[in-house]
């Protein structure tokens, strides 16, 4: 046996995100604005190497892969673990096909959120894992490669005498803090670090918390349960990734706001370590006060997410948000307030809207001292509730696991909300108090070099090409 009580050797495994986008090679490869690295893959790659396994990584998103250099990268591994979204899930089938042409004895794992979220067994692959892997994983690999059974472990199919069994159960992790933090050894020279088209150095993420108490209709994340790390090994990652040059820290928690004690008392702690150093955060809206922005700010915060979604109440109350327009409007005055740059995703095309709620958005979000906008194009994808209702009503079909509004789910075609989409950031832009106050945040939160940068951005007309990126990114990250 080997240091790890293994009676085989160590297998090379490889660790692999699909791109969103069309999967293109060299010249052809599509850029997809990503600020930080999947933690997902990372939380998996630390237990992985701890434990002797080879363990290598490919972000499709970033890396700009010539065609030999990605078959190459296929050959070889023994093990090739794939992250799958809903959106990405026709280039994971494709991947899998290359892998299978390439090689014949790769074992090829699927998981991540469209697994998790649907249940369903991944095409192609040889097993499929639903939940959070973290410490199950290297026993799952331990078991397939000495060829024992796997009946005990939670949450999995895979192929067993040429059928398809399924475990049940789901994995789980109760207690974060029993998972090392994610190990960044391998994204090292890859290309990340842009934020909604601004490319900033030495950004690293860190989550503090897993899991969402809502059920926004349109959110495929139901029923998964809201769980914290403690603040004492929060402040140990963070404390490590300056120690590992970062600059910047983007906490990727679903809600950071959430609970206001364990805010403050992690907010505090940061402010006692006097670290150089700028984060990002989202949270609702209904979540966080004045003094609570203050502090966020005192901690080091530029920015904060909100996922405001619409400016109409009754569009909120369709979307099961739990919240209210004049909520989303204190909020952003308390966080402009604060010096706090602020971030709004707003959706469009749900199906009891009309032209009155695009002038309402219009009007709102005019005057509304938000700094950024992204107005994304609702979709729905399964298993969320609107996309199981839509189903239920005939208007999607069993195997279109993700469709955009258009005529038939909403009163519009898909050309008049993409008219919509692109008149609504103009509107928003178009405004040079918005943009006077923006360059003015910017130069205190990021310093001047970025207002050269934000100048090219509205010159060139990309800042909305940008924010679709970033939206895209975010789905993915």
């Amino acid at each position: 046996m080997n240091d790890n009580g293994r009676n085989f050797p160590a297998k090379d495994v490889l660790l692999l995100l699909p791109p969103l986008k069309e999967h293109l090679y060299g010249e052809g490869w599509r850029f997809s604005e990503s600020p930080t690295v999947p933690l997902g893959l990372m939380y998996l790659a630390t237990p992985l190497i701890k434990a002797g396994y080879h363990v290598n990584f490919i972000d499709l998103t970033v890396d700009r892969l010539e065609k030999d250099q990605y078959f190459n990268l296929l050959k070889n591994p023994d093990f090739i673990l794939i992250s799958c979204y809903t959106q990405s899930l026709k280039n994971t089938v494709k991947i899998i096909h290359d892998i299978r042409n390439v090689n014949h004895r790769a074992y090829i794992i699927c998981g991540g959120h469209y697994c998790t979220d649907t249940g369903k067994h991944v095409e192609g692959s040889d097993m499929t894992v639903f939940g959070e892997a973290d410490l199950y994983i290297v026993k799952i690999l331990d078991l397939v490669g000495s060829k024992r059974s796997l009946s005990n472990i939670p949450g999995l199919s895979y192929k067993k005498n040429g059928r398809l069994v399924r475990n049940p159960g789901f994995q789980l992790v109760e207690d974060l803090d029993l998972v090392d933090p994610p190990s960044f050894d391998l994204v090292r020279n890859k290309q990340y670090g842009y934020l909604y088209g601004i490319r900033v150095d030495a950004m690293m993420p860190i989550i503090t918390s897993r899991g969402c108490p809502f059920h926004c209709s349109f959110c495929t994340f139901q029923g998964v349960s809201y769980r914290e790390r403690k603040v004492k090994p929060v402040i140990e990652e963070i404390k490590m990734r300056v120690q590992e040059g970062a600059r910047l820290i983007i906490f990727y928690d679903d809600n950071f706001l959430l609970r206001r004690t364990r805010v403050i008392e992690l907010l505090d702690r940061i402010i006692e370590q006097k670290y150089d150093l700028k984060l990002v955060i989202a949270g609702r809206v209904d979540l966080a006060d004045l003094e609570i922005y203050r502090k966020l700010k005192e901690a080091g915060v530029i920015i904060v997410l909100f996922g405001i979604e619409s400016a109409n109440q009754d569009v909120l109350n369709f979307y099961k948000k739990r919240t209210t327009v004049g909520k989303i409007k204190t909020a952003v005055i308390n966080a402009n307030k604060a010096g706090i740059l602020t971030y709004g995703n707003l959706i469009i095309g749900s199906p009891i809207e009309g032209l009155k709620h695009f002038e309402i958005n219009r009007k709102i979000l005019k005057k509304l001292p938000l700094d950024f906008l992204n107005v994304h194009i609702l979709d729905y994808i399964y298993p969320s509730p609107l996309w199981h209702d839509a189903h239920k009503r005939g208007l999607i079909k069993e195997n279109e696991y993700k469709i955009t509004a258009n005529e038939k789910l909403c009163g519009f075609s898909r050309e008049e909300l993409i008219k919509m989409q692109e008149k609504l950031i103009r509107t928003f832009y178009n405004n040079p108090k918005r943009i006077l106050r923006l360059m003015y945040k910017l130069s205190r939160n990021l310093g001047l070099g970025y207002i050269i940068t934000l100048i090219k951005l509205f010159y060139t007309r990309s800042i909305y090409r940008s924010a679709e990126r970033f939206h895209d990114s975010a789905i993915a990250k």
